[in-house]
């Protein structure tokens, strides 16, 4: 299995990116992700390499829906605040849910920096579930 030094909040960033027009590809030799917005002309270059080396790149998937909600589940599991945890539900309602529980938790600040590291830790146990069955031995930086 090869090692790879992985840029840990690109590759994050693009897990978590859910608009339709980017996609994002693995540099495998640099650790980089790099994005493809199918309305970018000045991307065109990128696009061609891609293609062109399309052993170096690997198309970095998008966090599911399903994956999204046992996430916010997970987390609504762990709050210990009786009021918190009663008005949490409200964000499942919303078509934002991560923009409508941050908004939640704004009134609570450090269950709010538990979210983002609750998020974080999740996404890198997913994303290194994923390189390793790609063959890759990630390093995040």
């Amino acid at each position: 299995m090869d090692k790879l030094r992985v840029i840990t909040k690109d590759i994050i960033f693009a897990w978590l990116d859910d608009s339709q027009d980017n996609s994002y590809y693995l540099d495998k030799l640099e650790g980089e992700t790099r994005m493809v917005n199918r309305n970018l002309i000045e991307l065109r270059d990128l696009t061609d390499d891609i293609e062109r080396n399309s052993t170096r790149f690997l198309y970095v998937p998008k966090l599911s829906k399903e994956d999204l909600l046992e996430d916010l589940n997970e987390f609504l599991n762990t709050v210990e605040k009786p009021d918190l945890k009663s008005i949490l539900p409200i964000a499942f309602e919303s078509p934002h849910k991560v923009s409508a529980f941050r908004k939640i938790l704004e009134k609570y600040p450090e269950e709010l920096r538990r979210f983002d590291q609750f998020r974080e830790k999740t996404m890198l146990n997913r994303i290194e579930k994923w390189l390793r069955a790609n063959g890759i031995e990630p390093a995040f930086k």
